[in-house]
């Protein structure tokens, strides 16, 4: 089986590239990260680029056939919404739909000819917003639409996609968004939103393992009968739930509380 694996070069990425090499499929695997590809396998065929340059990606994938596209890009800062500038806005955005769409954009008819599928890897984040996390909640909110959507109109023309939605996961993703907290914070200390990101420092939440996500986006790409959706961990399967049936502003003081600091992140972070 042909794949491609877009942040091939993260966590997620590169263990979906390693999993799927040892198995004996044709992996590709692109990211703008050259040196974390340099790490992978020598039968993965690498490409250092990045995916926010539709036309740089569709030069790439131009009159190449795949059976698998497996989507795992992502990137965040953490801010309240009011301190975030609109080039990170905008940034956050680009990192999270426009790298996933290049990418989809370029590889549709291949993978809509030879009825195969599209693995698309979001966060629980775009189901739970959560706070100083603006820009990525409405980024993953937005691609969680974005494969709804797709689903929706390739499916009837033989191709599958799936959406696989995990908790957060020590992969060292959180730290770095975390890492501009202490300037952020020396900047104003005694902003309004000061005492949160002081609690954000050492942000390192982890719902569930590695392996388990890498395990189940596998799945999603290999197996005959794929679900539309994959949620994984506990966290990511009752906290949408919940958002069903609590009212809104309790269910906001359940989210808050999940937050470092609170009494529930405390419990759920052990």
């Amino acid at each position: 089986m042909r794949v491609l694996v877009t942040g091939a070069a993260g966590g997620i990425g590169g263990g979906v590239v390693r999993t799927l090499a040892a198995a004996d499929h044709d992996v590709t695997g692109i990211d703008r990260d050259a040196d974390g590809l340099a790490a992978l396998p020598d039968a993965a065929e690498t490409h250092a680029l990045d995916l926010r340059d539709g036309d740089a990606v569709e030069a790439l994938l131009a009159g190449r056939e795949f059976d698998r596209v497996v989507s795992c890009v992502g990137g965040y800062e953490i801010a309240a919404v009011e301190d975030t500038a609109v080039d990170s806005f905008r940034r956050q955005l680009d990192t999270n739909l426009t790298a996933v769409h290049t990418v989809v954009r370029a590889a549709l008819p291949s993978i809509r000819e030879r009825g195969g599928r599209i693995v698309v890897v979001g966060s629980m984040i775009g189901s739970t917003a959560l706070p100083y996390h603006g820009a990525y909640s409405a980024a993953k909110a937005g691609l969680r639409g974005y494969a709804d959507a797709l689903r929706r109109e390739v499916e009837p023309h033989g191709a599958t996609v799936a959406f696989v939605e995990p908790g957060p996961v020590p992969t060292g993703f959180n730290e770095r968004a975390a890492a501009g907290i202490s300037d952020r914070n020396a900047k104003d200390p005694d902003g309004p939103y000061a005492d949160a990101y002081r609690a954000f420092e050492g942000y390192a939440p982890a719902a569930t393992d590695l392996e388990t996500v890498v395990e189940r986006v596998v799945v999603a790409a290999t197996t005959e009968r794929p679900r539309a959706v994959y949620r994984v961990s506990r966290r990511a399967r009752w906290l949408p739930r919940l958002a069903a049936v609590l009212p809104d502003r309790l269910y906001d003081r359940l989210v808050r509380a999940g937050l470092p600091g609170g009494v529930l992140g405390r419990l759920i972070d052990r």
